[in-house]
């Protein structure tokens, strides 16, 4: 009997939702890659990160702990923050537009939803106003039988 580790359960939970499961059963390769890295980009533990590296990068160059290789005004940082930003750039839109396409089809799940409890809560109430029907009606008949019988 295979047990479920905890990052099988969080996934089974992020895609409990029949939209979920959709857009996640339907993504490519590239749109999975895209949502990963949008998800890591957009963390608190890439930022912290990536502001320790630019940290360790500014001082070891500004304080010659080690040899030069991007002096101050960091040329090189620069163009890795360039580069960093030309792939980045794209991908948290792509990341976007599936999350617009998420939020659509989630939008269009939820209205189906509402029209159909909808006509529930009609079909429900149409049984109780009959149902009240029937107990006045039964209600007139035991007060017609008592009036009878005191008659």
């Amino acid at each position: 009997m295979a047990v479920d580790s905890g990052a099988d359960q969080k996934q089974k939970r992020r895609h409990a939702h029949p939209v979920n499961r959709l857009i996640h059963e339907e993504a490519t390769l590239r749109e999975r890659v895209a949502d990963r890295t949008s998800a890591v980009i957009g963390s608190w533990r890439f930022l912290i990160i990536q502001s320790a590296l630019i940290t360790l990068w500014i001082c070891f160059n500004v304080f010659a702990l080690v040899h030069h290789w991007d002096p101050y005004p960091f040329f090189l940082l620069n163009f890795a923050f360039s580069f960093q930003a030309a792939f980045t750039g794209p991908v948290l839109l792509l990341a976007g537009n599936r999350q617009a396409q998420k939020d659509r089809l989630m939008l269009e799940h939820t209205a189906e939803e509402s029209e159909t409890s909808e006509k529930t809560t009609i079909e429900i109430l149409e049984e109780i106003e009959r149902n009240t029907a029937c107990t006045l009606d039964v209600l007139k008949r035991v007060r017609a039988q008592r009036l009878g019988q005191k008659a």
